[in-house]
């Protein structure tokens, strides 16, 4: 039984190329196996497919493969059981926060040839459209932090992060330097993520956002709504990101 789930999983995963440039090939994989896993399309009780199977599903060497699974491995997220294969330890089902995070880090493009400028932290009234998203009182304090963040040293998009004053104090403008805010709220204030919804649509630049990304006003921009929630379904904040629609990319290319 379990064998028959294994080859028909391998199908499924041959169907989907992963290919995003700015994101290595093993840890691209080890997203991917995430993301089944918390689909259901994974049972933490069955074995991962062997790696000759993850080989051929990703048409990738063995080396890669095994890259990827090292890298589970590591965060305790698999264990291997000798002559048996490759299994889900109990830490893999409150893995989502993490996965979260990783997929975060490849929708805001973040590598080593991005860089952020945190512009300003402050605490200030929520309006009603910042309120009704963290389920708050109009009025009630946030912590409002703007920041830009640039690769090759060019602006590539501007972010508002609004959040709850008891969430934001504690986070600090050096904090966002090196990390997501998303990796800030599980490494410094210890948040376990629950769901996190991105809404995108395209928007024009008004003089302000055009004067803070160096593009003509009315420009396109692509505008990326985000909402972050704990486990237990709290809002923990919420996000407005402006991107220069000609520098990003994020793609996944799913293959009949």
């Amino acid at each position: 039984m379990a064998f028959s789930r294994i080859r028909h999983l391998s199908i499924l995963m041959e169907r989907i190329t992963l290919d995003n440039s700015q994101i290595p090939l093993h840890y691209q994989i080890a997203d991917y196996l995430l993301v089944m896993l918390d689909r259901g399309d994974l049972s933490h009780d069955e074995r991962i497919p062997p790696e000759e199977e993850l080989t051929r599903t990703f048409g990738v060497s063995r080396t890669t493969v095994r890259r990827a699974l090292e890298h589970l491995l590591q965060k305790r997220l698999l264990y291997r059981k000798q002559g048996k294969g490759t299994f889900w330890t109990d830490s893999a089902r409150k893995h989502r926060g993490e996965k979260l995070a990783g997929i975060n880090r490849q929708i805001f493009n973040v590598n080593r040839e991005t860089s952020v400028r945190v512009l300003s932290k402050r605490r200030e009234a929520a309006n009603p459209d910042v309120a009704s998203i963290l389920k708050i009182d109009p009025g009630s304090a946030v912590v409002t932090f703007e920041r830009l963040r640039y690769i090759n040293k060019e602006p590539m998009c501007f972010t508002v992060n609004y959040l709850p004053a008891s969430f934001g104090e504690p986070i600090e403008k050096n904090h966002l330097e090196k990390k997501t805010m998303l990796e800030t709220l599980e490494e410094v204030l210890g948040i376990e993520l629950g769901t996190i919804e991105h809404e995108v649509e395209v928007t024009r630049a008004s003089s302000d956002l055009a004067k803070r990304l160096s593009i003509p006003v009315l420009d396109p921009v692509l505008t990326i709504r985000t909402a972050v929630y704990d486990t237990a379904g709290k809002p923990i904040e919420v996000v407005w990101t402006h991107f220069i629609e000609s520098r990003y990319k994020f793609r996944v290319v799913l293959e009949k």
